[in-house]
């Protein structure tokens, strides 16, 4: 996937190839690193049976799924998402399954249900493609019960780390990829979002994902040492010699590359 392409999560039906960010979301979820913030993302939701929860930016819906349980019997959680296609996909895990979970394309600036519906609310990686991400946060805390929690976890692109012979080279490559995002300094931000808002009991937890070839190499590759060199961060050559090096790592095993996000969460 190109640096391209993972912007464009926001926009995800008007690529004209959903299985390709399916797949993505597949990979990334697959991760032993991605899985260890999730299971504590959920627990920070204190959820019982009989509650109502809501999942922003929900994707394939795999957490949904895996909330029902946790709420049953007599609870129910929704998982809404900008993408008709993830929507569907999610729908159609959820039917395999036999999931009573509930998916809606909705729009998370503005929520159709009133103040104080829910008894927990989450976000994971999904606010950082949200052009107005104070927006949605507000939203979530507004139809949050008063006691409710409110859980968000984003990455912080200017946390990525690699093991690369030129330190200088590698900086100048991690902050063009970082400014690529919309939102690439969020996960630091929602601490300060959420203590805005009123919430109370907030914690922050640090999560660091470690990142597979397959994953970071096509973000770190070619586009986004083109948009170095466009950029005037880099010249020609230290854009070849980077690209150059990173094959070296891939094909020596020694590739080594990291990305921190921070899981926050509150009392409403």
């Amino acid at each position: 996937m190109t640096t391209t392409r993972l912007a464009e999560f926001g926009r995800i039906d008007d690529t004209g190839d959903p299985g390709y960010f399916i797949r993505f979301l597949d990979t990334v979820c697959a991760q032993r690193s991605a899985q260890a913030y999730k299971r504590r993302l959920i627990e920070t939701l204190a959820l019982k049976p009989g509650a109502r929860v809501l999942d922003i930016g929900c994707g394939v819906g795999d957490d949904v799924r895996g909330m029902v349980p946790l709420v049953s019997p007599g609870g129910h959680v929704v998982g809404i998402d900008n993408s008709q296609a993830m929507i569907a996909e999610a729908q159609k895990r959820a039917a395999a399954e036999g999931s009573p979970a509930e998916f809606q394309v909705a729009d998370g600036l503005a929520l159709s249900w009133a103040d104080g519906t829910f008894d927990a609310v989450q976000a994971d990686r999904s606010l950082m493609h949200v052009a107005d991400y104070a927006q949605v946060i507000r939203e979530m805390v507004r139809v949050t019960k008063s006691g409710g929690r409110v859980a968000i976890y984003e990455v912080d692109f200017e946390t990525l780390t690699i093991d690369a012979k030129d330190r200088t080279l590698a900086r100048k490559m991690a902050h063009t990829w970082c400014d690529t995002f919309r939102n690439g300094w969020l996960g630091r931000h929602v601490p300060a979002v959420l203590l805005d808002l009123g919430l109370r009991e907030v914690i922050v937890e640090p999560f660091t994902l470690i990142l597979p070839p397959e994953l970071a190499l096509p973000l770190l590759g070619a586009t986004t040492a083109e948009r170095a060199v466009s950029q005037g961060n880099t010249t020609r050559a230290e854009a070849e010699m980077w690209l150059a090096h990173l094959a070296e790592l891939q094909t020596t095993g020694r590739f080594f590359s990291t990305l921190t996000g921070f899981l926050v969460a509150g009392t409403r």
